[in-house]
């Protein structure tokens, strides 16, 4: 009698063990495959059921990604590092597709320097202002991050606001042009316009090299008998502005 007593209760302990110990999932299977110490490997990542979380990272090259309940990578979701991460709801399994900015941005091969890779924002649209990190220079963009003509400025110039609303930006007046392509030559004795805020000639001109000074009309043109040397009384330029 005592023997079986024992046999039904190890038959038992056994039984509640089968019933409480859950077998791994997929998720779990694959995490558990990777070699340890593997280095650069990707390893999956399970939630506390044993799920598949919503985000996947690759630890060695911070790419992340969503995927489904199957852990499979849903398209168009992959983010590289340092940039901003989609967030991954797999409800019905629904994820909303990279954007053309997203996948000009991502089109770019990494480690090329002096490539151009265009900013996004947290929407996945293109920024109002684009900026080539090698050389510095920045232009303004409409909402398919096509250059809006006349908005380039190059390194150490004034930026244009890049305000896209209805697409329109302000083209660059005579003088903004002037001043720019003068400060792409600058060298002794080259004058460089002066404009105002608004990209207008400002009444009063100087040349740097020489200190001279002379009052313009609205088109930037020497108003006679305005020059003044260094060293002289300027004359008021405001008075004689047309």
């Amino acid at each position: 009698m005592a023997i079986l007593t024992i046999i039904l209760l190890v038959s038992t302990a056994f039984a509640l063990g089968d019933t409480m110990i859950r077998p791994k999932t997929p998720c779990e299977v694959a995490r558990d495959a990777v070699p340890h110490g593997l280095v650069g490997a990707y390893i999956p990542t399970c939630d506390a059921a044993g799920q598949y979380t919503p985000e996947q990272c690759w630890g060695s090259t911070g790419y992340c990604w969503c995927v489904n309940s199957s852990g499979q990578k849903i398209p168009g979701t992959e983010t590289p590092p340092g940039t901003a991460r989609i967030i991954c709801s797999t409800q019905n399994g629904a994820i909303r597709p990279k954007t053309p900015c997203e996948d000009a941005r991502d089109a770019v091969p990494h480690g090329p320097i002096g490539a151009y890779i265009p900013t996004c924002d947290a929407a996945g649209q293109y920024t109002p202002k684009q900026c080539w990190g090698s050389t510095g220079y920045c232009w303004c963009v409409n909402s398919s991050g096509q250059k809006i003509p006349g908005t380039e400025s190059p390194p150490g110039t004034v930026r244009i606001n890049c305000s896209t609303q209805n697409g329109m930006i302000r083209p660059k007046t005579p003088c903004e042009i002037a001043r720019e392509n003068a400060l792409k030559n600058v060298r002794p004795g080259v004058y460089v316009p002066t404009c105002d805020n608004d990209g207008q000639y400002k009444p009063e001109q100087c040349s740097g090299s020489t200190g001279y000074c002379w009052c313009v009309n609205s088109s930037g043109q020497k108003i006679p008998g305005t020059e003044s040397p260094p060293g002289t009384v300027r004359i008021n330029c405001s008075t004689k502005w047309k």
